[in-house]
């Protein structure tokens, strides 16, 4: 019992921005509302079918704040959620859980990032060990709920974030990254990474 105990607690993760990393991002103030709205970004499923295969879970963590300001609900966002599960699992590619919050900026929870809230109950869940995992967003907020939550930040963006682990382009570019150092062992300071970016674009 204590082996299999132990062997739980060493489960490794990516966790997942959606708006931006999965898919591509509305104008400001523009939330993804229907499944027509939700365009997955090019090379995305290969990317996680490479992440899936290296063994990470795949967990989405989402800030919906659409909900607060009474544009969409939660029913039409399970509704998105399930289209982007059913695309997903075209390629046999899983979720293996998706956490969002939907209060607005001033609701003083714990769930919003860069609050890290979705991030520890998400390892709280799945028994993650931080040290090994990644946390990959393209904003501000998604390094600083990493960094929070002591997972190395990933940052998807074309100019490197000094704040982040680690920046590249999009995700195919990192789950590449990743899978031609599989034979490696993981570095695991968090966010203090910057003269290791040799492979930025």
């Amino acid at each position: 019992m204590d082996a299999e105990l132990s062997q739980s607690k060493h489960k490794k993760a990516i966790f997942l921005d959606r708006d931006g990393v999965i898919n591509r991002k509305l104008p400001e103030n523009r939330y993804v509302a229907n499944q027509k709205e939700f365009e997955l970004i090019p090379g995305v499923r290969a990317a996680l079918k490479i992440l899936s295969k290296l063994g990470y879970l795949l967990i989405v963590v989402t800030n919906q704040r659409g909900i607060a300001r009474g544009l969409m609900d939660e029913t039409q966002l399970n509704e998105v959620h399930r289209h982007m599960k059913t695309k997903l699992e075209e390629r046999d590619i899983l979720l293996d859980g998706i956490y969002f919050c939907p209060h607005d900026r001033d609701e003083g929870c714990n769930c919003r990032k860069p609050r890290p809230g979705m991030i520890l109950e998400a390892t709280t869940q799945f028994n993650i060990d931080l040290d090994q995992s990644f946390m990959v967003g393209d904003s501000d907020s998604d390094v600083a709920a990493a960094v929070s939550a002591g997972v190395r930040a990933i940052r998807i963006s074309s100019e490197i974030d000094p704040q982040a682990y680690l920046t590249f382009p999009t995700l195919v570019d990192f789950a590449q990254y990743l899978d031609r150092l599989k034979d490696q062992p993981v570095e695991t300071t968090c966010g203090d990474n910057n003269d290791q970016r040799t492979d930025q674009r």
